[in-house]
């Protein structure tokens, strides 16, 4: 899949997520999970050394905290910490969101 097809199909994901939480909506936390699938395609896609595949990683541990996803968060956490290489402030962000 295309880094230029996911980059809509994420930002759309977002919206869902944020209106389904903002009118408490049971489906947000499946959106959030939606959210979380799509940032770690494009993680796989752009390394973490790339700014915009450090946000990506970010953004699928921030959204599988969300989704309540808490195995989630730890598996993303750990693996993008060793992607993350020498990027100190991208490892403490991932491991405080992971703590």
């Amino acid at each position: 899949m295309s880094i230029e097809f996911l980059y809509p199909l994420v930002s759309e994901a977002i919206r869902r997520a944020e209106t389904l939480e903002d009118i408490g909506a049971p489906g947000a936390h499946s959106a959030y999970l939606d959210v979380s699938l799509l940032e770690e395609k494009i993680s796989e896609a752009i390394p973490a050394s790339d700014p915009e595949g450090a946000l990506a990683r970010r953004g699928a541990v921030r959204a599988a905290l969300k989704a309540w996803e808490l195995a989630r968060v730890r598996q993303l956490a750990e693996r993008f910490v060793t992607e993350a290489g020498e990027d100190v402030d991208l490892r403490a962000e991932l491991l405080r969101l992971d703590a």
